[in-house]
């Protein structure tokens, strides 16, 4: 940014200073602002630029990790629903063979009521038939 103490001096000298005291002031503006961390537009464009590349970047990098979790998320999903099919598949199969295991109980369990049964009414049936 450049300033021009001459202008700044002769608008000063308009509004009554002396020449002496326009160009004092003038000469201490200019050394006030050189040492001062003063921002021109300029200056910020050009940093809101480089901003908005790099963020730019970011993003970019963002949505491409974004897709690539987003692959190994999809795939692992599968994974699990591969062996949690697989495992399902096994509870049935189990399930299944308790099922037969179960009606071969039931089925004994009936044979030897039957048989107790039978065994009991002959019993009864030859001890009071032979009381007799």
């Amino acid at each position: 940014m450049s300033i021009s103490t001459l202008a700044i001096s002769r608008r000063l000298e308009a509004r009554g200073f002396t020449e002496s005291q326009a160009e004092g002031v003038a000469e201490e503006l200019v050394v006030i602002v050189e040492n001062s961390d003063l921002v021109t537009k300029d200056f910020l464009r050009a940093e809101m630029g480089e901003l908005r590349t790099e963020m730019a970047g970011l993003e970019t990098k963002l949505m491409a990790r974004s897709a690539e979790l987003e692959t190994k998320l999809t795939a692992q999903m599968g994974e699990l629903k591969t062996e949690l099919m697989g495992k399902i598949s096994d509870v049935r199969v189990e399930v299944g063979h308790l099922k037969n295991d179960t009606i071969k109980w039931l089925i004994s369990l009936q044979f030897g009521s039957l048989a107790l049964t039978v065994g009991l009414i002959y019993f009864l049936l030859n001890y009071f038939l032979l009381k007799r």
